[in-house]
């Protein structure tokens, strides 16, 4: 491939920004070149909007990421995004042992992917691969996953014994369509045996 055939794509990345509001984000961020922010082809947020989940929390979320001027904005959920894990929401239970209301997945689902989400022009990525024609000519390929290494009681959790992403008898079958090559690889935990472990 000569240079010629590379187009210049610009990438804000995020994580774990877990309820900031939109206040702080743009004051703090970035304090002195908020305003000179250009333009970003393509904004990744690796997961964790919120801190403990809340249907609240996921809109408030969404309004930052609005604010933020990008031809893509491509989210997926994190292990605190709680109600978004269907299978963790419904079998969690507080410390009353008292079950979630199951229809807040649904909800919060509705929401990552309904008119909120289209309004800050947010793609809501179930795990998967993706793949996109930029507004610049560019085209990407991602591989997207919101698992992590099971830590304590946190949502899309798998076992340590688990490599999710490799071997086919072990690996899930969304994980399985991952083609031999994609652009990006966009998960909020850490590769296997890479700083995947707590001590």
């Amino acid at each position: 491939m000569t240079s010629s055939s590379f187009i210049h794509t610009t990438f804000l990345v995020l994580s774990d920004t877990h309820d900031i509001d939109l206040d702080t984000f743009t004051k703090d961020a970035w304090p002195a070149q908020r305003d000179q922010l250009p333009k970003i082809d393509v904004v990744w947020h690796c997961g964790d909007l919120t801190q403990v989940g809340g249907l609240s929390s996921f809109k408030k979320a969404l309004k930052v990421l609005g604010g933020i001027d990008a031809d893509k904005k491509l989210v997926i959920a994190g292990n605190h995004d709680l109600e978004l894990d269907q299978q963790y929401w419904t079998s969690y239970r507080d410390e009353e042992g008292n079950a979630e209301d199951p229809e807040d997945h649904d909800e919060a689902v509705a929401i990552m992917k309904g008119l909120t989400a289209t309004e800050a022009g947010v793609s809501f990525l179930d795990e998967g691969t993706h793949t996109y024609d930029l507004q610049n000519g560019a085209k990407l390929a991602l591989y997207a996953s919101p698992y992590t290494p099971s830590f304590g009681d946190w949502a899309f959790p798998y076992s340590d014994t688990e490599d999710r992403f490799n071997t086919a008898d072990s690996t899930p079958p969304s994980a399985r369509t991952m083609p031999d090559h994609v652009d990006i690889v966009m998960i909020h935990g850490p590769p296997k045996g890479i700083l995947d472990s707590c001590s």
